[in-house]
């Protein structure tokens, strides 16, 4: 799939998603009282593991993410239940990371279910997304709707996800235009900031990391308040920033297009305008903050495609391919 196909494709997948999720779900077991689990996975998957778990621990669930990276180095278990992520199922680290750790549960969240993440694990949960681009779109999207169903789903808090499609395909529409404006600006920094803060930080992750994959910018993503102990020290009008949320991000925003730097604040707030060097895209507000995550990503989504399709990117895979990342 072509990548702005991706882009356009995610209302559709995540409806179609959410229903196939819904109805496998009360046959995935509950984990025992207590049990601590552990969010694995590499790339966008690790970006999406680092915001779920927080959001899992607000629910009850006694979550945290790790790297597969990290994981994989050592067969010493560090909780006592496992979810993968993965949505081709090839990632090399999981499947190496998961596939030591016999003796514990398992479960994988993949795409695939003849895949080798579903072959290591007790339990596989599949997203039934469809096709995705090579920079990822509707597997990254569908998963961080997957692991807010799921922490719902074992946490019993459960929220109304039905809208989330529709409201997908807004923010889609709306969003157009700002990031047709904002283009020409971003493509002549020479290094674009992203930040956000508690759910959002995927957000930050994977829109530097897919900014970087899809136009070829130089990117670098932060977490808001380390963001505030130095990291801002080279700012300049050369800096771009995208900044996601409804907090401390609303005063980081207006300080630094202040500084000169082209600034997307990306938020749901209606009390912030937009200013010389500032545009503000105001999103609606989702129901669950994972659903939150996903509506944040669609702007950075056609950011990237703009500005690649300004340097004339194709955006139709990698140049530099490693043989070692995905397992066939």
């Amino acid at each position: 799939m072509r990548f702005p196909d991706g882009i356009a494709a995610q209302p559709d997948v995540l409806a179609r998603s959410a229903k196939s999720l819904r109805d496998a779900l009360p046959e995935l077991p509950l984990p025992r009282p207590g049990d601590v689990i552990a969010l694995v996975g590499i790339g966008a998957s690790e970006h999406a593991a680092a915001s779920a778990a927080p959001v899992w621990r607000d629910q009850g669930l006694r979550a945290f993410a790790v790297s597969a990276s990290q994981l994989q180095m050592t067969a010493r278990p560090v909780a006592d239940l496992y979810v993968g992520l993965s949505e081709s199922g090839r990632s090399a680290e999981t499947v190496a990371a998961l596939g030591q750790l016999s003796g514990t549960r398992r479960v994988g969240l993949t795409n695939f279910a003849d895949s080798p993440l579903a072959a290591v694990v007790e339990d596989t949960l599949y997203l039934d997304s469809g096709p995705d681009s090579p920079v990822y779109t509707t597997g990254y999207t569908a998963t961080l709707q997957a692991l807010g169903l799921l922490g719902e789903h074992w946490s019993g808090q459960a929220t109304d996800w039905s809208g989330l499609p529709d409201m997908a395909a807004g923010v889609l529409a709306d969003s157009a235009g700002v990031i047709a404006d904002l283009t020409p600006v971003l493509a002549g920094v020479r290094i674009v900031d992203v930040v956000a803060s508690g759910a959002s930080f995927t957000t930050a992750g994977e829109g530097a990391l897919m900014l970087r994959e899809s136009a070829r910018l130089f990117t670098a993503s932060h977490e808001t308040y380390n963001y505030l102990h130095g990291s801002m020290e080279p700012l300049d009008a050369q800096t771009a920033c995208v900044i996601i949320g409804d907090g401390r991000e609303l005063r980081l925003a207006q300080d630094t297009s202040a500084l000169g730097c082209p600034t997307l604040l990306i938020t749901t707030r209606t009390d912030v305008t937009s200013s010389e060097t500032l545009t503000v895209l105001t999103l609606p507000r989702a129901p669950s903050p994972l659903g939150q995550a996903v509506l944040e990503i669609l702007p950075l989504q056609l950011l990237g495609w703009a500005v690649a399709s300004g340097r004339g990117l194709a955006v139709d895979g990698f140049r530099y391919h490693q043989d070692d990342t995905k397992l066939s």
